[in-house]
């Protein structure tokens, strides 16, 4: 996780003070767990989805999604994810890695790779 509403919304909706104890999701592995669960679940800001509905393929892009190239797949689930980090900032060795990763386990299963090209960040 990244971002202190992160830890508060997640400690908030996990009944954890997470915003002053960051460090019991590494002593814990159960709230861990929860913790990584929520953030796949929950939406974090406003007229965003959550990564699991993106996923899915429940989430119905606006126009404006449209318009900032967000459509069903990878990079608008990794933009959910890791958008404020990597997204708008240009060529990241952090997003490359991901990416990199992600087209090794497709081509490992033998899946077709998508396009996931430049969007805007929500």
């Amino acid at each position: 996780m990244d971002k202190n509403y992160n830890y508060g919304k997640a400690g908030k909706d996990l009944n954890v003070d997470l915003l002053n104890h960051p460090e019991y999701i590494e002593q814990n592995a159960t709230l861990a767990f929860q913790v990584a669960i929520w953030r796949w679940m929950m939406p974090i800001k406003k007229h965003q989805p959550s990564a699991h509905d993106v996923f899915l393929g429940t989430w119905t892009p606006t126009n404006n999604d449209t318009l900032a190239q967000r459509v069903f797949g990878f990079g608008t689930t990794m933009n959910v994810l890791y958008g404020d980090l990597v997204c708008g900032h240009g060529d990241n060795e952090s997003m490359n890695n991901i990416i990199s990763h992600y087209l090794y386990y497709l081509d490992l299963m033998g899946v077709g790779r998508e396009e996931v090209g430049p969007q805007e960040k929500f």
